[in-house]
């Protein structure tokens, strides 16, 4: 998926689209249309509101949790990363996920810098 992300990034963006919201609306769409998966923006869960989740269609099926980070400087993409795990531990967006009946989540960091990025899995 990164190096995907990236090839797109690379061949459609300009340096000066650099806001996290810009980022967000961009892989946002990258995830619409997964098969067995419906994407919601910015929804409640646990005590906070990840960025994005795709949530199944059948239950059998983990909800995938992305939170988006934004670095100015290619050095810093690996703290955005950890940034995003804290946020997704301390607003509990799994126990949130989990508590609307889901049998589990996979939760995911993305961070960007001007036209690339890093995706790694939170593991637990």
């Amino acid at each position: 998926m990164e190096d995907y992300v990236c090839d797109l990034l690379e061949k459609t963006i300009s340096t000066f689209d650099s806001a996290e919201s810009f980022y967000h609306g961009f892989f946002l769409s990258l995830l619409y249309g997964v098969p067995g998966y419906g994407v919601k923006s910015n929804r409640e869960e646990g005590i906070g509101r990840p960025d994005i989740v795709l949530y199944p269609n059948r239950p059998k099926n983990p909800a995938i949790i992305f939170e988006v980070k934004t670095r100015k400087k290619f050095n810093e993409m690996k703290d955005g990363i950890e940034e995003a795990f804290k946020q997704i531990r301390d607003q509990k967006y799994e126990e949130g996920v989990l508590d609307d009946g889901y049998i589990g989540s996979i939760s995911y960091g993305i961070c960007f810098c001007k036209k690339t990025c890093i995706i790694e899995k939170l593991q637990k």
